[in-house]
Formats: C-alpha cells, structure tokens, sequence
C-alpha cells in the first residue's frame, strides 16, 4: 500500500502555467546537474553541495557531492535507498531512505555509512511493508534525532545519531478507523502517516496525513493539536513562525495557501495567497533564508516574497514548468532547487538548478522597508555610507541601475519617480526607498 501511495505521489504532475499577477523576474535559473529522477539537494555546513537521485525503481542512482557550487559533481560510494530527505543533525548530514535505511555522513558528504532502524517496527509493520518503509519526517530537536515512520509504526528517537533508538509512545498516536483496515499488525486502531517534524518556539510538532500533534517530552507522548492537518507536509521559519503548505490539490478560493504558528501550534494564522498561485495550493516545497520566503509549487512554479507574502513574485524562468521542484536549499550566493521526474521517463530536465540570489527582486513600493538615514541623493547621485553591491529598482520590480563595490551609483539617466534600493555587503542587507 505504501509503495503504490508513494509511486502516485511521485507520478502526479500537473501540467499548468501559473501567472496570476504575479511578475516573473528576468534572472534564470540554470540546471548544473542533470539527474533522472532529482530528489534532494542539501547545503552542507563548508558550503559543500550534496544531492539524490530517486531511482527507487532498482536504487541505481544514490548521492552525489560538489565542492564548487555545482560546477563538477562526484559520486557518493555509498548503498543506494531512493534517500528522500536529508538533514543536518550535530556534526553529521543525515540521509533518509527507503527499507528504514539511514546514511550519515561526518565529512559534509564525501563519504557515508548505513544504518537501519527496520528493527525498531517490527511488531507493528509487516516484514513486506518494511522493505519499502520511508521516513519522509526527521528532525535534530535538543540533540535527539527523530525518525517518524511512514507506515504506522510511531516516531523513535536517536540519542547517539542513529546506533540505537527508543520508541516514542504509540498509544497516544492512535485512532479509531472504523471501517479502515489499520497498517499495524494485530491492532483495531491505526497511527498516522507522517510527512513532516518541525520545531516552533522551543516544541517539537508532528504532521500527518490528518492530525497535528505536539511531543510532550516529560513523558514522550504526544498530544494532539488538529485534525484538519490535510497532507500539510512542508515548513520553513520565518523569524518566529513556522510556516506550513499543504502537498495536496484545493483549486478553492477558501482553502489557506500557507498557515503559520508562533506559539508551538496552540494558534494558527494564514499567509493569503490572493491570485499568485491561481488557487492552486499544493506546495511541495519552502524555504527560507536572509533574503525571504520561497513556495515551489506541484505545477512547477516557483515563487518569491520579501514581505510575508504581501507581495510575491514568479520566479521559474528557466525550470522545466511541468516538472515539480522537490528541495530549495540556498548559500550565501545561490538558491538551488531538485527538480524531480519519474525514473522511467528517462528526463533531460530533472536534476539541480541555480539562481543567483543577488537577482531577487525587491518588494513594491506599496511595502513597508527600512529606509536609511545613510543612503541618499544629490545632483543625480546616490550614495550610500561605505562600499557595497548596490541595485537600483523601479516600482514594477525591474532593476534599472547597479553597481559592485562602490559607494555611489549615478541615476541621471533614470526617470523622474520612486525607486527601491538594495545595498548588499559581505555581511549586511539594506533596503529602502528614494525618490528622483
């Protein structure tokens, strides 16, 4: 059951072009690795580049790594599980796999050993149902490695990254399924399965295909938050909120595009999506960095806001639209997203892309922004107080004027109007508004 579920998940591409008001910024995005079936790509802590190939058809792509921001890839010596998700947990990158299989990796991903938490279900998921078993959940909550079990079989967590395990508590993860046949074994009540572990103001919550819950850790049980959870399978945080999409289909003007807590999930709020996304909900991916918010949609697209999604921006000029971004990762210079396609459709366009970050666009000058005291215009000049990046854009977004490593920018030639300015140093951002 599991296997037919994921395959269909993996297959279902909708092919759409997404405009709505939206503007799609000129920057392009640039494939640097050309992969079958993309799943992962992962920013390691020395800047390293680490991707999967989703070949879980007979497991013959596995990992690879770059030491030059995508320029040259290497293959991983290391057994091939269909690795769906990685993160960063102490001093290793943690890779999940298929069959309950775990790679680690304490070199920023040159070299990876396997390990196999099989074992730890065994009383609650059929030996068949095992093989195929993925934790598409996991996440490095106060030193301790989490693993949720697709399948029905719990969450256990790692306190010495994954040579040994202990179960969290099952019974307060169960529910009743009336006429639904239960995945775990001689059981008359089912358990979840989990897409996403994710930590909001100091508390770690879990995410189904129905229920949200929230780890209690002085018993390790798990209390349950919604019910209306609806596939919400990805996150990223903004400040203090943690954001959520849901991977699912609405094409309702009603159903929340994003939804947010700050409080550890005891209260939510939405991020509208207005006519971006065209109603299309289903997010397959978020991100976040120094510079926004990115939502990669099933359709391809994918979009861009500086502002909480007051404003939002297209920016998937140069993907392959019908093709489905799966991870967005970013370094100090790069935005990189996997584009996945299925293993047999023998695909040019799935693998890694890249964006340069210093062609964002900036919000509208309908938005708020942290106008400075140190930038500001005589006789057609703009200058700013030190060196820096300095780019120049009109209302629209467009960017009409830049220059690198200097102090002043001459706007002569501009028109009269409002601009937004972006100044960028080694370790700094500043945006702002001038008037010409």
């Amino acid at each position: 059951m599991m296997k037919i579920y994921s395959q269909l998940i993996k297959t279902f591409i909708i092919i759409a072009s997404l405009l709505g008001t939206a503007t799609m910024h000129a920057q392009s995005w640039e494939q640097i690795q050309k992969l079958p079936s993309a799943q992962n790509i992962f920013v390691a802590p020395n800047g390293n580049l680490i991707s999967s190939d989703f070949q879980y058809i007979d497991y013959s792509g596995g990992i690879y790594y770059s030491t030059d921001k995508g320029d040259s890839w290497i293959k991983c010596n290391v057994a091939d599980y269909a690795y769906c998700k990685m993160i960063q947990a102490g001093e290793y990158i943690i890779a999940a796999g298929e069959g309950c299989n775990l790679a680690r990796s304490k070199d920023n991903g040159a070299t990876w050993e396997v390990l196999n938490y099989a074992y730890m279900f065994t009383d609650y998921i059929s030996e068949d149902d095992l093989i195929y078993d993925v934790a598409y959940a996991i996440a490095y909550f106060k030193e301790k490695l989490f693993v949720a079990d697709f399948g029905g079989g719990g969450v256990i967590y790692s306190e010495d990254f994954g040579e040994t395990w202990t179960l969290t508590d099952r019974e307060s993860l169960k529910y009743d399924l009336g006429q639904i046949k239960s995945t775990a074994k001689d059981d008359n009540k089912g358990i979840d399965s989990f897409y996403n572990l994710a930590e909001n103001n100091g508390e770690l919550l879990l995410f189904g295909v129905y229920f949200i819950y929230r780890l209690n850790e002085a018993d390790y049980t798990w209390e349950l938050l919604r019910n209306d959870c609806n596939f919400m399978g990805v996150s990223a945080t903004v400040d203090d909120k943690l954001i959520c999409g849901r991977a699912i289909m609405n094409y309702n003007e009603a159903s929340p595009y994003l939804e947010y807590t700050s409080d550890g999930g005891r209260s939510w709020g939405h991020i509208a999506h207005a006519d971006t996304v065209d109603f299309d909900t289903n997010v397959r991916v978020l991100h976040s960095d120094e510079k926004g918010l990115y939502s990669g949609m099933q359709s391809g697209v994918i979009y861009y806001t500086n502002d909480l999604g007051q404003n939002w921006t297209n920016i998937s000029d140069g993907l392959p639209i019908s093709l489905s971004p799966l991870i967005i990762d970013s370094d100090d210079e790069y935005l990189y997203v996997a584009i996945y396609d299925t293993p047999w459709s023998s695909s040019t366009a799935s693998g890694i892309y890249r964006y340069k970050k210093s062609e964002l666009p900036v919000a509208s000058v309908n938005t708020t922004l942290n106008d400075n005291d140190n930038v500001y215009v005589h006789n057609n000049i703009l200058y700013v107080e030190s060196e820096a990046n300095i780019n120049l854009y009109n209302a629209s977004g467009a960017k009409v004027a830049a220059i690198e490593n200097s102090n002043t920018l001459n706007i002569a030639s501009l028109p009269h109007g409002i601009y937004i300015y972006e100044i960028t140093t080694a370790t700094s951002r500043i945006t702002g508004k001038i008037a010409k």
